[in-house]
């Protein structure tokens, strides 16, 4: 078995990694979350604005203002588009950081479980040897028939 402060220098690192990945995974969810919060607003704001067009040509609207709500409406619709791409491209950075951070914490708790075996073994044989020479000073303590 690797000598215990090489080991503790693998679980040191393993834990840095596994903390950074942490980091840029909750990074990645955040960026998701406002990517959502956007797309949210943007699909409200459309139905707001189908909405306004709605009443105004109840009352009455000329042709040219028509134009005008239908093109603003056919932009609104470009950037909900375009948000659902983002938020597509985010969750996929979600997932790919979620990945690479399990792949991380794997990798720490190898290596944790790897020291607790290391440090068990060196308790054994510090035992045994503890035993052995409770053994042997009782040994000579006894009287030889």
């Amino acid at each position: 078995m690797a000598h215990p402060s090489v080991i503790e220098t693998l679980v040191d690192l393993s834990t840095k990694q596994s903390e950074e990945a942490a980091k840029r995974l909750g990074e990645a969810i955040r960026l998701s979350e406002q990517a959502q919060q956007k797309l949210n607003l943007l699909e409200s704001y459309r139905e707001e604005y189908v909405a306004q067009l709605q009443h105004k040509l109840r009352q009455g609207l000329t042709a040219a203002d028509h134009l005008n709500f239908l093109g603003f409406i056919k932009n609104l619709d470009l950037a909900v588009e375009q948000q659902t791409r983002a938020l597509a491209a985010s969750r996929l950075g979600v997932e790919s950081q979620r990945s690479h951070w399990q792949l991380c914490e794997r990798k720490r708790l190898s290596f944790d479980t790897l020291s607790r075996r290391a440090l068990q073994g060196a308790l054994h044989k510090e035992n045994q040897r503890d035993q052995k020479q409770t053994d042997e000073q009782a040994a000579r303590r006894r009287p030889r028939p």
